[in-house]
């Protein structure tokens, strides 16, 4: 779910910011391959397979154990197309802000029409909601359904009303609906799928938060030239934006290692990988806060998060199996 974009304000070296690249226009008509791999583009194959894995760590702490193969199938492709729904009506969304912003991406080049991106959305949560209703039980279906009523609703409105922070308590649903996939009369009588679930927002807002200073755009008044978009209800400075990250990264590392502690049956092995993963992402974002608008660092910083958060539900999964 989580869909935060990068702009392309390009930065030519620490301290100076140029202008937004303008690209010429992009042909409309395309090939089939170009069209094929427009699609394929579209659904974001990286959240594809990443949101399934964060639900499916919440899934095997709540069962203590992996289900059917079947199970994990049908779980699977259920958030994966849930993910796939949010991340497309996203860009259908953005599809006028992008012709200038991102001319290559698959809607606005003309390799994706806005009326199909639209059918792949109906199509996804069509898939996503049968299997949802028909394989696990009412109160995934309708954490699920929530999280993508909420997930557009986010793309609409909430992003550029309230601020980028109204993500993460969305993308906390994930875990939720793992958790009551396979344990649904536990979810409101044990705190381990809330405890999942902060660690899931608290995550989600240092990844936002180290992905803000490349969130500039061309602005449209006319007046600055520089748009700068809000966290929550507030625009902080690029390097007070990386502070708060870094901060939540710090925070994200000590949850996921108390992790180990309280839920069975983590260990060793999952706690290693962990604070080695936490580390990398903190230096990383200690790298960023000195030179707060290189882009490079910017994107490695982003990367770096993205891979704690894999190896985090990665490191469960193993270790479940493992047991």
């Amino acid at each position: 779910m989580e869909n935060i974009k990068l702009k392309t304000t390009i930065y030519d070296r620490p301290g100076t910011m140029a202008v937004p690249c303008m690209e010429p226009a992009i042909r409309n008509e395309h090939g089939l391959k170009e069209r094929l791999t427009g699609f394929l583009a579209l659904i974001r194959p990286p959240f594809f397979i990443l949101t399934p894995l964060n639900a499916a760590s919440a899934a095997v702490l709540a069962s203590g154990g992996y289900p059917s193969v079947i199970k994990c199938l049908l779980g699977f492709l259920a958030v994966a197309f849930a993910s796939c729904a949010v991340n497309v009506f996203n860009d259908y969304m953005d599809r006028e802000r992008d012709r200038n912003i991102w001319p290559t991406r698959a809607i606005p080049s003309g390799r994706v029409t806005p009326n199909e991106a639209l059918i792949v959305v109906i199509v996804s949560l069509a898939i996503s909601l049968s299997i949802t209703w028909l394989a696990f039980n009412p109160l995934t279906f309708f954490i699920l359904l929530l999280a993508l009523v909420l997930g557009g609703f986010y793309s609409a409105f909430l992003r550029d009303r309230v601020g980028y922070l109204s993500l993460p308590p969305i993308v906390g649903l994930i875990y939720l609906g793992g958790w009551a996939a396979l344990s649904p009369g536990t979810l409101f009588s044990s705190w381990l799928p809330w405890y999942l679930y902060l660690l899931g927002v608290v995550w989600q807002t240092a990844h936002i938060m180290i992905y803000y200073p490349l969130h500039v755009t061309p602005d449209t008044d006319g007046e600055s030239g520089i748009k700068v978009p809000r966290a929550l209800f507030f625009t902080p400075s690029p390097r007070g934006a990386i502070k708060i990250g870094i901060g939540f990264t710090c925070l994200t590392l000590l949850l996921s290692a108390l992790l180990a502690l309280v839920a069975s049956p983590l260990g060793a092995l999952y706690l290693v990988l962990v604070i080695a993963a936490g580390i990398y992402a903190l230096i990383c974002g200690l790298r960023l806060y000195n030179d707060t608008i290189n882009r490079r660092r910017g994107m490695a910083a982003f990367n770096s998060l993205s891979v704690f958060r894999l190896v985090i539900s990665g490191a469960i999964l193993l270790t479940a199996f493992l047991t």
